[in-house]
C-alpha cells in the first residue's frame, strides 16, 4: 500500500512539472505566433501571459466537453477550428489582446506549424 502511495506522489510531481513546461512552451510558441500575425496585437508582456492562460484554459475546457483531443480527427481540421475560436474568442476574456477572425484563422496555422514541429509532449 506505502509503495502505491509512493507512487502516486511522484506522479502528481510529473503532471505539475509537465504543466509547467507546457505552459512555458504555450507562452513561447503563442509570443511567436503573435509577432508573425498581422492585425494580432497584444498591449504588454503580462497581457500575453495573461492570454496564454487564457488560451490554455479554454482548450482544456473544450477537449472536456468536446473530447475533440481524443480523436485522431481532433488533430487536424477540427483542432485547428477550435484553436482559431479558442485565440479569437479569448480577446473577450482579456483587456489588451486583439486580433481579427482572418487573423485568427492565421494565428492557428502558424500555432499548429511551431507547435507539431517540436518533440511531443509527453
Amino acid at each position: 500500500m506505502e509503495n502505491t502511495q509512493n507512487y502516486q506522489n511522484v506522479s502528481d510531481g510529473l503532471r505539475i512539472s509537465q504543466m509547467i513546461i507546457r505552459f512555458i512552451g504555450s507562452i513561447s510558441i503563442f509570443a511567436i505566433t503573435v509577432y508573425f500575425t498581422p492585425n494580432f496585437n497584444i498591449s504588454s508582456f503580462p497581457i500575453l501571459i495573461l492570454s496564454s492562460i487564457t488560451i490554455i484554459i479554454l482548450d482544456y475546457l473544450m477537449s472536456i466537453i468536446t473530447g475533440i483531443h481524443d480523436i485522431p480527427l481532433g488533430r487536424g481540421l477540427v483542432g485547428f477550428t477550435s484553436a482559431a475560436m479558442i485565440i479569437y474568442i479569448t480577446q473577450f476574456f482579456v483587456d489588451g489582446y486583439y486580433i481579427s477572425i482572418v487573423s485568427s484563422l492565421i494565428a492557428a496555422a502558424i500555432y499548429g506549424i511551431i507547435d507539431s514541429a517540436l518533440p511531443n509532449k509527453t
